[in-house]
């Protein structure tokens, strides 16, 4: 494998077969991915076109408190997108939820056939815990009261004088 490197910055691709997932916020994952010359080539031939018309479809499933093992997600949607595309957004999902997704093609006899399949991620809550503001009004009211105590005085030795003991005879 050749890797060419631009003169300033990282090279514009690394000729590799990949599929990440990054969370962006509670309702938003990113996935961004890679397809080396020879998986184009492949897909290119199979479908008897050039890899820029190969119809591609991003496969978003839900997996929260699953085990996945490819087919047992509790519900899956569809994002088409051009092959040249290396990067999407998917938006409006729910959050505290876990997420994976493949990337492949629709054979002509209607079955998906994965390429790429990401990381497993989970989105995370969108709302305070369960009990909310309880522990919060806690620690402010505990600040509160340092902030008083600061404020009060404080003993110190520096004014502290000892009387000389008398002596015994």
């Amino acid at each position: 494998m050749v890797v060419t490197i631009p003169e300033y910055g990282f090279p514009t691709s690394y000729n590799d077969n990949y599929l990440a997932l990054l969370v962006r916020d509670p309702k938003c994952i990113f996935a961004y991915w890679e397809f080396s010359d020879e998986q184009k080539d492949l897909v290119a031939k199979e479908f008897n076109c050039s890899w820029g018309e190969v119809p591609l479809i991003m496969r978003v499933y839900d997996l929260t408190g699953l085990n996945f093992n490819g087919q047992n997600a509790h519900s899956y949607f569809d994002i088409y997108f051009h092959s040249l595309a290396d990067n999407y957004y998917v938006k409006e999902i729910s959050p505290n939820h876990s997420y994976c997704v493949d990337v492949g093609v629709i054979t002509p006899d209607g079955r998906f056939v994965t390429l790429l399949r990401s990381n497993v991620v989970a989105t995370p809550r969108d709302s305070l815990a369960d009990g909310s503001g309880v522990v919060m009004a806690d620690l402010l009211d505990r600040l509160q009261v340092r902030e008083e105590q600061k404020q009060t005085e404080t003993f110190s030795s520096e004014g502290v004088y000892m009387s000389p003991q008398k002596e015994e005879n």
